[in-house]
């Protein structure tokens, strides 16, 4: 602020910085978190209209100089990034506002000078300090108009023949667009207060500028509400394609999704309820023929009571429920069906929540699964970091195999049955798996291949990736937001 000291002043400084600061180049860290002091005094108090002495006069500005990188490292984070967001950048201002900071060119505060382009320069967070009249010169800033001020941006007198001084934009304080908040360091301190624009009369000529590497927050939408959850591929009526069954989160009730041989499957008005309310209670559904009568049946633990429950089909529905499994079945998750031993029984895999162990649950193709001390486990400590378990025949050798998709990188695994467990896995599908919810495998295709189904959180979409014998095909919209 005040008068701009010329650069030839501290020529030594400059040729320091010259070879590390190309012209343009700036490097900044988007950190919207800034350390707080360790004792914060209280916050002076805003100013909500101009204030009729701005305080502008001063003993001078700091020239050009590197940060000291040393002293900054205690505060800020190091830099990492070539952009800063807007946020980031009030969020620094403001933690420079009624901490007792004195104006001085030759004071520091964490590794940046205590005078008006020390301040704009830490809440930019340069790796190096114009004086006033070099932000242009020096490729920081670039003009922009009075309508294109955003949050972040500044305005700068950077006259090197009188007194310049910067000021930090926030907002427009009234609609007619003559007054707005921001930020400037000035010998009284530090201020967050309303200002004339484009500064108080008789100061300036002012500029509104930008920082070249400032980026604009980005706002992710929020991932719709599911509409349906615990998805489940089963084939209800016989037909040899699969269907999906799935809960309603709204209402709780369980529809039927009828498949047909190209992939698709009915939706809107031509689902079919099949479970009044009462399904959002019920949690973990898992499909297949668990009374070897040729329809596929659905388990599902309600989790009031930690029971184990069997609806068998009856080809084109659910009949009244029979506990298979008594209370600590909530204590499992990701819960599938298939056939893993190959012995034309479905059964029952499961991971252990307190273990991390998987199990697999024989059917005895009667109605019921092996619980207590007949399961087995075909799984070590772990699978928690696995999440959306799928039972699925992937290569097509009549037992089902085991997909999932890694917490920690968003892959999705094969782990194929040996009959007796599992082989070691196989990655087919590379990160981005996350976004993925409710997996169901079935044969959608009728190819003899299973395909694996699945919700897009972000846009609530239902996709379908054919399966092609060791993996998957690309994948296929079939069913619109609201998934």
């Amino acid at each position: 602020m005040s008068r701009t000291l010329p650069r030839t002043r501290h020529a030594a400084v400059a040729a320091l910085i010259a070879g590390a600061v190309a012209a343009g180049t700036v490097v900044a860290v988007d950190s919207a978190a800034v350390a707080a002091p360790a004792a914060v005094a209280a916050p002076a108090a805003v100013t909500a209209a101009p204030a009729a002495n701005p305080d502008f006069g001063s003993p001078g500005q700091g020239p050009e100089q590197p940060v000291d990188e040393e002293v900054r490292a205690t505060g800020f984070a190091a830099a990492a990034s070539a952009k800063i967001s807007r946020s980031s950048v009030i969020a620094r201002a403001k933690s420079w506002v009624g901490i007792g900071l004195d104006y001085d060119w030759d004071g520091h505060h964490r590794g940046y000078r205590t005078d008006c382009s020390g301040f704009v320069s830490m809440a930019w967070d340069l790796d190096f300090q114009p004086a006033t009249n070099t932000f242009a010169s020096r490729g920081v800033t670039e003009s922009i108009t009075k309508s294109e001020l955003r949050p972040g941006d500044a305005l700068l007198d950077d006259d090197a023949g009188a007194g310049g001084h910067i000021v930090l934009f926030e907002k427009w304080a009234n609609s007619d667009r003559t007054q707005y908040w921001g930020f400037d360091f000035t010998p009284s301190g530090v201020h967050h207060r309303v200002y004339d624009y484009p500064y108080y009369p008789g100061y300036g000529p002012y500029q509104p500028v930008r920082y070249k590497n400032i980026a604009d927050d980005v706002t992710t939408p929020p991932a719709p509400a599911p509409g349906m959850t615990d998805l489940v591929a089963v084939n209800l009526n016989g037909d040899a394609v699969d269907d999906v069954v799935g809960v309603e989160a709204s209402t709780g009730k369980l529809w039927l999704y009828k498949g047909a041989s190209n992939g698709t499957i009915a939706s809107g008005g031509n689902r079919v309820e099949i479970g009044s309310g009462g399904w959002n209670g019920m949690s973990n559904l898992a499909g297949g023929d668990y009374t070897g009568d040729g329809k596929d049946d659905i388990v599902a633990v309600e989790e009031a009571s930690g029971k184990l429950y069997l609806y068998p089909g009856n080809g084109s529905g659910l009949n009244s429920r029979k506990e298979i499994g008594s209370g600590g079945w909530n204590g499992m998750t990701d819960l599938m069906g298939g056939d893993v031993n190959g012995d034309g029984k479905a059964d029952v895999v499961g991971v252990e929540k307190s273990t991390g162990k998987l199990w697999l649950y024989k059917g005895n193709g009667a109605g019921s699964v092996g619980g207590g001390t007949s399961r087995v486990m075909i799984g070590s400590g772990g699978w928690n970091g696995m999440h959306d378990l799928v039972g699925m025949d992937i290569n097509n050798d009549r037992k089902a195999d085991v997909v999932g998709v890694e917490r920690s990188t968003g892959k999705l695994f094969l782990y194929t049955s040996n009959g007796t467990g599992l082989n070691s896995r196989t990655e087919i599908g590379s990160g981005g798996w996350n976004g993925m919810a409710d997996l169901t495998g079935g044969d959608f295709t009728s190819n003899a291949n299973d395909d694996l189904v699945g919700v897009e959180t972000a846009t609530g979409k239902l996709y379908l990736y054919p399966g092609t014998g060791t993996g998957l095909g690309a994948r296929k919209e079939i069913g619109s937001g609201g998934w």
